[in-house]
């Protein structure tokens, strides 16, 4: 996987998807789980972020073998 790719996948797609999509997802209905959309998508996209920071970490060929 190359730097680039590593970096949109890693900071540029959580990224816009918190702050660029704003204007469409800033509402308060409907609901998902009992939270108003905006939270839910907000807290969705930490989770997410996680696991494209943790998909970045483990294809990077520097901790390639490594149990830390």
């Amino acid at each position: 996987m190359s730097s680039t790719a590593k970096v949109l996948i890693g900071l540029v797609v959580p990224f816009v998807a918190i702050v660029g999509l704003f204007p469409w997802y800033n509402r308060v209905s409907p609901e998902v789980l009992g939270f108003p959309f905006l939270y839910f998508w907000m807290f969705l996209w930490f989770v997410l972020t996680t696991v494209a920071l943790f998909i970045v970490w483990r294809t990077d060929p520097r901790y390639q073998g490594r149990d830390d």
